[in-house]
């Protein structure tokens, strides 16, 4: 017997009875606020006279385009930065080079995920457990707000009046969040809950290759939503250099090309490529001093 005649011989059955029933929907699943992950944006703090150099690199690197350098007010407080956006098949990127000082806590959250409804995104953060560093506030284009997560993972929430309409990832980034092991539950869930993020895996003992040290494990939890992947490395944070300096992971199909184009752009291979699980990864410094974990599946 299908459901709809199990429920419909339950009626006749209460009807016959004298019963009353009520019969309650189940709630509806929210809408995600997520709009896509080629409109999480990563941040990129550098000087002024560094911007062009740096925004070249990537397009060099991962192929795309830029936009025109703007000089324009992004932050409550009074300032001035020149910014371009750049758009790449690997991930999209907002350069700030700042003219005047960096007015506090701008410089210290890692992206910008766009949402389809910006009240609703912040009501969403509060109740799962998001401070609301910097208070929604008003831009040329929209509205933003700056946000952290359980374990200090800042982050910022944009929406734009008109909407974007940005070519889909030819490859998905994967925003790489070093946290103590006594916060990642707490930032799993919380983040989890407001991205409606699912948890892919999470390996307990990953090789610590992927954090610099050959000899031990970390945790290592992937989530996927549709604002993007997230890689969450839970960590004693002793570290060596360069790894926690990247806060993003480019996916690539052929990492030997990515890097020898990455070279002559003017980047430095600061990790050589290694082997971990299924990918080979290298870490890259960009013109500007930018950090990114770079790798390809290793069964492409």
């Amino acid at each position: 017997m299908r459901p709809t005649e199990i429920c419909a011989a339950l009626v006749i059955a209460a009807v016959t009875a004298g019963i009353v029933l009520t019969v309650t929907a189940a709630p509806a699943a929210s809408p995600s606020l997520a709009v896509g992950p080629q409109y999480e944006t990563t941040h990129v703090y550098v000087a002024p006279e560094e911007l062009d150099r740096f925004s070249n690199a990537l397009v060099a690197t991962f192929g795309g385009t830029k936009s025109p350098t703007a000089m324009i007010s992004i932050t409550p407080a009074p300032s001035e930065t020149m910014w371009q956006a750049v758009f790449t098949p690997a991930g999209t990127f907002s350069v700030f080079g700042f003219k005047t000082p960096i007015p506090y806590p701008f410089g210290i959250e890692r992206t910008g995920y766009l949402v389809s409804d910006f009240d609703a995104a912040i009501d969403s953060a509060k109740v799962n457990h998001a401070d609301i560093v910097v208070a929604p506030f008003s831009d040329p284009i929209g509205r933003d707000a700056i946000i952290a997560w359980p374990g200090g993972v800042y982050m910022q929430l944009y929406w734009h009046r008109a909407p974007p309409n940005q070519a889909s990832l030819q490859t998905v980034p994967e925003n790489r969040v070093y946290i103590s092991p006594d916060r990642a539950d707490d930032f799993v869930r919380d983040f989890g809950a407001f991205a409606q993020a699912t948890v892919v895996s999470d390996d307990r003992n990953a090789p610590g290759i992927g954090i610099g040290k050959p000899n031990e494990g970390y945790r290592r939890v992937t989530m996927d939503s549709l604002f993007g992947k997230v890689a969450v490395l839970a960590t004693d944070g002793h570290l060596p250099y360069p790894y926690g300096r990247e806060i993003m992971g480019y996916d690539v199909d052929d990492l030997s090309d990515t890097l020898a184009k990455a070279k002559t752009a003017g980047a430095s291979v600061v990790i050589e490529p290694y082997s971990v699980s299924r990918r080979r990864a290298a870490m890259v410094e960009f013109p500007g001093g930018f950090m990114a974990e770079i790798h390809s599946d290793k069964n492409k």
